[in-house]
């Protein structure tokens, strides 16, 4: 049998952890200089409120411990296990994983451990989660699994509208400058994942329009796989949220959605209002609605 791992920078919603069973590895979010383990020390709740009153929080990566208690719990239940990490290139997760893993392949040589880079967070974790999941209920082998993560992971694409400039500027993003004159021009950022980062694309005018372009991106990238299960992340708005899937639903209506909630280590980075979707833009080799 197979174990997936995840961390919390990929979204879930009640379905996934009510319909499968995975592993969660926490990163850790700071506050008014107190260190908490996401998710299990402090809610998403939290740290929005926090966010809301001015706080800026930082976060780190998994701990030791972390790790080790999920490999440790996997290898007590004679599982194989797979840990597709946060993004390495905006977390040192992924490097500091590959050293932990590469212990236990030698110590536990009869075991099959993978390490696959999500190259993102968020609702595009979510899909790949979500297929994985889907194959392991499936009986597929190790093999196959990691191999269409992987693929997937190389296929799928990352779309997010921001409600205004203010947290790129606190995040130090965006420069004071750009962010006073942006806001007061109702300018709004249109963000992306590219080469495992987030990317300010473009800055569009008015909410119209960004949400047209928006629109206009999913249904072009998702032309060639145009029923498939598309993901729709929000940061703690999901009236925005909602809205977008009906606009998308319209542009694609044999697309079906998963609607999650941003968890609290990328809604310090995008903020609260943000809201992303998620597509694959060809059809897996393997997939499943």
């Amino acid at each position: 049998m197979t174990k997936l791992i995840i961390d919390t920078t990929c979204d879930r919603n009640l379905e996934m952890e009510q319909q499968y069973d995975f592993e969660v590895i926490p990163l850790s979010i700071t506050l008014d200089n107190k260190t908490y383990l996401d998710g299990e020390e402090i809610t998403v709740d939290a740290v929005y409120e926090a966010m809301r009153s001015g706080v800026v929080p930082t976060t780190s990566q998994i701990s030791y411990g972390s790790l080790t208690k999920a490999l440790d719990k996997s290898i007590q239940e004679n599982e194989d296990m797979i840990y597709m990490s946060f993004s390495s290139e905006m977390s040192g997760t992924y490097q500091f994983a590959h050293q932990v893993i590469e212990e236990y392949k030698e110590k536990y040589p009869e075991r099959k451990i993978a390490l696959v880079d999500s190259r993102g967070g968020s609702g595009g974790a979510a899909l790949i989660a979500l297929q994985a999941l889907k194959m392991i209920e499936a009986g597929k082998s190790f093999e196959e699994i990691v191999h269409q993560m992987e693929w997937n992971i190389e296929h799928v694409y990352y779309k997010f509208t921001l409600r205004d400039l203010k947290w790129l500027v606190k995040g130090g993003r965006v420069n004071k400058t750009t962010g006073y004159v942006g806001t007061a021009l109702n300018i709004k950022p249109y963000l992306t994942v590219e080469d495992g980062f987030i990317q300010l694309s473009k800055l569009v005018r008015g909410q119209k329009k960004l949400y047209k372009k928006l629109i206009d991106d999913v249904k072009k990238g998702a032309e060639n796989f145009k029923d498939q299960t598309i993901g729709i992340s929000h940061g703690d708005d999901e009236e925005t949220a909602r809205k977008i899937e009906a606009m998308i639903k319209e542009e694609l209506p044999e697309c079906q959605t998963q609607l999650f909630r941003l968890g609290s280590v990328l809604g310090t980075h995008i903020g609260i209002g943000g809201v992303g979707v998620f597509y694959f833009d060809e059809r897996p080799e393997w997939y499943q609605n």
